[in-house]
């Protein structure tokens, strides 16, 4: 008896089917098939890691049956299913930082790897049960999710036009906005400008964001910055403008630049 071949058969199903519908929709000019391609490379990593995947589930149920074997061919596409696992782990933890600053995948990138290295000590010291009458199946699609899941890698990021320093300024720029808002309010009801103790109260930046606000008697600015841009700020002014004239910021448009 073989086992694992119809989970292989499934996830290469819905991988084929997933491929179809990006294809389609790429076709059609629809922006849907980001989506497609988000499905294709997490059916990708599915199908790259289903062997570890099956042996781990069979050898911990292995004490309720008999143990399976696993013949060469097997163990080999365990191992670079492991490998996989590892990986995108590691790529989950390192860019798992959502722009809000919250971890977003990073957790998830750590599971992922626990699960790659307890698999690794159980294949390391599994023994199959002599004369077994079950085997894992043989599968070598393994490479097949593999260069899927670069595939999409590479490509998403490009298809999409956004790249993550682009994604943090976005951010900055948009919290600037929103401060330049809460100044507008505070103003039309008090006539002057909100301090920045009175921000704290009305005002609040993503996380990761560090604004610092200066206000005057007939204007204010501020400046905004992000851990992962290094070297790079964005910033506002509305009333007076800055001695340094903000890297030729016009009032009451953020404004991002270079430190030099």
């Amino acid at each position: 008896m073989t086992l694992g071949r119809l989970a292989h058969r499934i996830v290469i199903g819905c991988l084929l089917l997933s491929v179809a519908a990006t294809v389609v929709m790429i076709v059609q000019n629809s922006d849907g098939f980001l989506l497609g391609m988000v499905a294709v490379g997490f059916f990708g990593v599915l199908l790259a890691t289903l062997p570890a995947l099956v042996f781990l589930f069979y050898s911990v149920f292995s004490g309720r049956r008999p143990r399976p074997d696993v013949p060469r061919g097997a163990r080999a596409g365990i191992y670079l299913s492991i490998v996989i696992l590892l990986l995108v782990g590691a790529w989950l933890v390192a860019n798992g930082i959502g722009l809000d600053g919250t971890p977003a995948f990073a957790v998830l990138g750590l599971a992922v790897a626990a699960v790659g290295v307890v698999t690794l000590v159980r294949l390391v010291r599994f023994t199959p049960a002599p004369g077994a009458d079950m085997q894992l199946a043989q599968s070598r699609s393994s490479v097949v999710g593999a260069f899927l899941l670069l595939l999409v890698l590479v490509t998403l990021p490009k298809f999409a036009g956004v790249s993550p320093p682009r994604a943090y300024r976005a951010v900055m720029t948009r919290d600037l906005r929103d401060l330049a808002m809460t100044q507008e309010a505070f103003y039309a009801d008090s006539q002057r400008f909100a301090s920045t103790a009175e921000l704290d109260t009305l005002f609040h930046a993503a996380s990761s964001d560090s604004i610092v606000v200066v206000v005057g008697d007939s204007g204010w600015r501020a400046t905004a910055t992000h851990p992962r841009l290094v070297g790079q700020a964005c910033g506002i002014w509305v009333g007076t403008r800055p001695p340094d004239g903000m890297h030729g910021a016009t009032e009451g448009e953020p404004k991002c630049w270079k430190d030099r």
